[in-house]
C-alpha cells in the first residue's frame, strides 16, 4: 500500500529557490509487469495528480508519523513536501484547485472537477491541514486553513463535504483552541442532520433517499463523535439509525453490488469506528472487523483487494472481478481502513520499491 504510493509519486519543481512539490499520480495501470501512469480523463482533460488525493495522502503520512509507525524525518519530509503541494494549489483567495495539468505543476484552474473552490477537494484540503498543523505546530498551515475556511460558501450543497469541514475541526479542536471554529462545527453538523430523508441521511437533498452512494458517506461517524463533543444526542441518535439500518445490510451481505470501491468501504469502516467510540458497543467493532475483511477477499469477487507481496490495493471490485488497476485513491483509502493491520515495520524508505 505505501509502497505503491511511493511509485506513484513524482516531485514537481517549481523553479530555482521553490520548495520541492510532492503528489501522487491519480491512476495506475497494469501494463504487463509493469506500470502505467495515466491522467484523469472522466469530464474532459483533469490532469495527472490532484488535491483530492494529496490531501489524504498527506493525512495518512502525519499521522502514522506522529504515532511512530515511520522513520520521523523521513516520513516528515514526505509529508512536508506533499503538503507544498496542498499550499501551491491554493488561490489567492482561499480556494484550491484541484489538478495539475502536467508534471510542470501547472494547475488546472478551468476544468470543471478543478476550478477553484470546488467543495470536496476544498474540505480535504482542509483536513490535511488542520491535521498538518496539530501534528508539526507550522503556522503556514493555520494561515491556509483559515484562508480556506473563510472561502467555503455559506450554504454548502453536499452534505458528506460539510461533514468533512466538521471534521477538520473535531480532529484538531485543540490545536487551534478557536471557539468561533467550534461555533462552525456546530452549524455544518447541523446541515448535515438536517439532509435526511425517510431516517437516512444523504449527501444532498436530491439524492435518492433509498440508496445514498458510499464513497465519502462518513456522516454519521461525524454526528457521533460532534454529538459527544457539543451535546446533541440526536446527533447520534440518527447516526446510529444510520449505520443499523443501512450500512450493516450491506456489511452482513459482503458488498455484494455490481462494483465497490475501497473508498467506500473505508468510509463505512469510519463509521463503525466512530459509533464506537460513542458507545462503546461491541456490535460496531464487529461490524468494523467484517468490512476490514472486505480487502481480504469477503466480497462479490471471493478475492483480496490488498496485495501485501505486490504492495497495493487495487481498485476495487467488479462483479465477481478485482481490478487488476491501482491508484493512489485506492491506496490512500485502504490505508486508511487497514491502518491497524500494516506491516508499518517494514516501511523503510530505501526499500520501499521492493515489496510490501
Amino acid at each position: 500500500m505505501l509502497r505503491q504510493l511511493w511509485r506513484l509519486s513524482r516531485t514537481i519543481k517549481t523553479g530555482a529557490g521553490g520548495p520541492t512539490l510532492r503528489a501522487p499520480a491519480v491512476y495506475a495501470e497494469r501494463a504487463g509487469d509493469d506500470w502505467r501512469m495515466r491522467s484523469a480523463n472522466e469530464m474532459g482533460y483533469e490532469g495527472v495528480a490532484c488535491v483530492d488525493d494529496a490531501a489524504r495522502l498527506a493525512v495518512l503520512l502525519m499521522r502514522a508519523m506522529q504515532d511512530g509507525l515511520l522513520p520521523f524525518s523521513q516520513a516528515l519530509n514526505w509529508a512536508t513536501e506533499t503538503m507544498e503541494f496542498l499550499l501551491y494549489m491554493q488561490q489567492p483567495d482561499g480556494k484550491f484547485a484541484n489538478f495539475i495539468l502536467d508534471w510542470t505543476g501547472e494547475p488546472n484552474l478551468h476544468g470543471p472537477t478543478s476550478v477553484p473552490g470546488g467543495h470536496s477537494y476544498q474540505t480535504r484540503a482542509m483536513w490535511a491541514l488542520s491535521v498538518a498543523y496539530r501534528a508539526t505546530a507550522h503556522p503556514p498551515y493555520r494561515e491556509a486553513y483559515y484562508r480556506a475556511v473563510a472561502a467555503l460558501p455559506e450554504r454548502p450543497v453536499y452534505a458528506d463535504t460539510v461533514a468533512l469541514a466538521a471534521y477538520s475541526v473535531l480532529e484538531s479542536r485543540i490545536a487551534f483552541n478557536d471557539p468561533e471554529l467550534d461555533r462552525a462545527a456546530q452549524r455544518w453538523c447541523e446541515t448535515v442532520y438536517e439532509t435526511q430523508a425517510d431516517g437516512l441521511l444523504l449527501n444532498h437533498a436530491d439524492e435518492d433517499p433509498s440508496h445514498p452512494h458510499l464513497w465519502g458517506y462518513i456522516q454519521p461517524g461525524v454526528l457521533a463523535l460532534a454529538s459527544r463533543r457539543y451535546g446533541r444526542p440526536e446527533w447520534l441518535e440518527a447516526a446510529r439509525r444510520v449505520v443499523d439500518g443501512y450500512l450493516a445490510p450491506l456489511i452482513e451481505e459482503e458488498f455484494k453490488t455490481t462494483r465497490t470501491m475501497p473508498y467506500e468501504t473505508s468510509s463505512i469502516l469510519f463509521n463503525c469506528r466512530k459509533l464506537h467510540e460513542a458507545v462503546g458497543d461491541g456490535r460496531y467493532t464487529d461490524l468494523g472487523d467484517l468490512t476490514r475483511q472486505w480487502y481480504h477477499g469477503r466480497n462479490a469477487a471471493r478475492e483480496p483487494v490488498y496485495n501485501p507481496e505486490a504492495g497495493m490495493v487495487f481498485d476495487g471490485t467488479d462483479s465477481d472481478r478485482v481490478s487488476l488497476n491501482s491508484g493512489a485513491e485506492s491506496n490512500i483509502e485502504g490505508g486508511f481502513a487497514l491502518y491497524d493491520e500494516l506491516p508499518w515495520h517494514l516501511y523503510r524508505f530505501e526499500n520501499l520499491n521492493d515489496g510490501k
